[in-house]
């Protein structure tokens, strides 16, 4: 995508072809008044180009990362990158035999010849 253009309407014309109904921001309030039928297909038309969004780009990958990664997928979801990758590692030391340290996990609380330290 171009710089700039990433936002839903940009990204479901250019991913999926399909041109969504747009509303002026200004005119909102208008619409909620005299036309609450257009606000509601404007709103519509937003629910539908999010929905096959995610069908098109994003299920099937969750999916494809939760069969190789030992996590439900809206575990996946929650993940950032590292962490997945550090589950998708322990996954295949785990398949292939080979042993893993702990991770090491530091002490919160720090301490200077006995005392604990505030700050």
């Amino acid at each position: 995508m171009p710089q700039g253009s990433r936002g839903l309407k940009a990204v479901t014309k250019a991913k999926l072809n399909y041109d969504p109904i747009e509303v002026d921001p200004e005119e909102m309030v208008w619409y909620a008044r005299n036309s609450t039928q257009r606000l509601a297909e404007y709103s519509v038309s937003d629910a539908v180009a999010t929905y096959f969004l995610y069908m098109k780009h994003i299920h099937g990958f969750i999916f494809a990362l939760a069969t190789i990664i030992p996590m439900y997928p809206d575990e996946v979801l929650r993940k950032g990158s590292g962490t997945l990758c550090e589950f998708l590692l322990m996954a295949e030391a785990y398949n292939r035999g080979i042993i893993f340290p702990n991770k090491k996990i530091e002490d919160i609380d720090k301490y200077y010849k006995g005392n604990l330290l505030d700050s």
